[in-house]
């Protein structure tokens, strides 16, 4: 039987996570957006992540439950939500397809005369066969390879700063605040993307030791972690090069500029393709156990749930592996599948809102004990800012979506609903 996790495992199974390879490839843009102000966007972006996810971590303070998302929406805004919030989840396994295909990238730019396809479906096979020993192996790899990455990102950030270039910090400079407030706040709401996952950590509040304590306390520190270590990374990104050698770039461009050849190549292994992997690896867990939760209550067949005896679920994460693998395979674009399941995330961040309102009348003793309670209207107060931020995000993502998404989307979310409420007299809620 998998044991528990403890604090410092679930620190390093969510850093590894949330720092994903994308904070790589985004920050370009970000600098052309609004200039060496893209640290501050970065702080910002970081703050309102963290003040959207204090609704989950006061939940968790209180009440610990299978499913993270799933078992607060269900518990405070309705059972009858379960079926779209557990779709929600499975479609959202194809999100995996994200950190496999960006390998393939990687490293067809790293060893150019090789099968990088092959390459990539190995380790990502490998991650998947790992995941099948349980929460142990797991959180031993993250253990090795999340401390790996951080001391990766923070050498390239301290060498950037002691080479700062003249005028960096001059905020009367040209280049700072380029793109004035709309530019800073487009990076803002870019580098946000970053940031997310962190709330995942409500996933494993079940296999967790003392989780009132622990899983509230591992989002706090993996939110301190992951600003410490971004803000850093947006500092150093334009601290040595131009503005024009930077804006649009990755940070390999500036990487190449400080190292030598050979640190250069440790930077891009440990760096950029650990975060792909720690990101890979957390990632099979976490998109399994949200569904799983409904799949134990009814809103799928059962078979999916199966487990073997180090408690992981290798039905689900053989689906998973063969769904991580089929964008590397047929060369199918991770953003369009994506996409389409964008107004059921949406919805599902509205019902989390729902649910945090009704959380403190749902859970009225738990929520008076909980080591994170605080008076009520300050509670409002908080949930009413997260409203706003998530709102903001909501209308913004779904802004840029052609009408022939949008008309998808509307399509999932209806099949979603129909399905939830024909399947909701086979459900039976577990008992808490």
């Amino acid at each position: 039987m998998t044991e528990k996790l403890n604090l410092k495992q679930l620190v390093w199974i969510g850093t590894g996570h949330v720092i994903g390879a994308g904070v790589v490839s985004i920050v370009g843009s970000a600098i052309a957006a609004t200039g060496y102000s893209v640290w501050l966007a970065f702080l910002v972006a970081c703050i309102l992540s963290f003040v959207r996810i204090l609704p989950v971590i006061f939940f968790t303070s209180a009440v610990s439950i299978e499913g993270g998302r799933y078992g607060m929406i269900t518990r405070c805004a309705g059972m009858k939500y379960g079926g779209l919030i557990t779709l929600s989840g499975l479609l959202n396994w194809s999100r995996r397809g994200t950190a496999v295909i960006a390998l393939c990238g990687y490293i067809a730019d790293f060893l150019p005369d090789s099968n990088s396809k092959l390459i990539t479906l190995l380790i990502w096979a490998f991650f998947c066969f790992a995941n099948l020993f349980g929460l142990d192996v797991m959180s031993r790899i993250q253990s090795v390879a999340t401390p790996l990455l951080i001391f990766a990102l923070t050498a390239f950030s301290a060498i950037c700063i002691v080479n700062i270039q003249p005028g960096y910090l001059d905020f009367s400079s040209q280049y700072m605040f380029v793109g004035g407030a709309k530019g800073f706040f487009t990076a803002v709401v870019l580098l946000s993307y970053s940031c997310d996952g962190i709330a995942s950590l409500a996933n494993y509040s079940t296999k967790t030791v003392n989780p009132l304590k622990n899983i509230p306390l591992a989002m706090i520190l993996v939110s301190f972690i992951t600003t410490v270590v971004y803000v850093a990374v947006g500092f150093a990104s334009g601290a040595v090069l131009s503005f024009e050698h930077t804006a649009g770039k990755t940070l390999a461009v500036t990487a190449k500029a400080v190292f030598t050849p050979f640190f250069y190549n440790m930077f891009v292994i440990f760096g950029p393709v650990f975060a792909l992997l720690t990101t890979m690896n957390a990632g099979i867990m976490d998109s399994a156990l949200p569904v799983m939760a409904g799949v134990k209550e009814g809103w799928l067949p059962q078979w999916l749930a199966k487990q073997n005896r180090y408690g992981a679920y290798y039905v689900a994460i053989g689906i998973i592996f063969v769904i991580g693998s089929f964008p590397v395979i047929s060369g199918i674009s991770v953003a369009q599948i994506a996409s389409i399941t964008m107004a059921l995330g949406a919805l599902s961040a509205i019902l989390l809102i729902i649910s945090a309102v009704n959380f403190p009348f749902v859970f009225k003793n738990q929520w008076r004990i909980s080591a994170f309670y605080i008076p009520m209207p300050l509670y409002i107060f908080i949930v009413f800012i997260c409203a706003v931020i998530e709102l903001f995000v909501v209308i913004k993502a779904l802004s840029e979506l052609a009408p022939i998404t949008i008309a998808t989307n509307i399509a999932m979310v209806a099949v979603s609903i129909l399905y939830g409420i024909f399947r909701i007299k086979k459900v039976t809620p577990s008992k808490e």
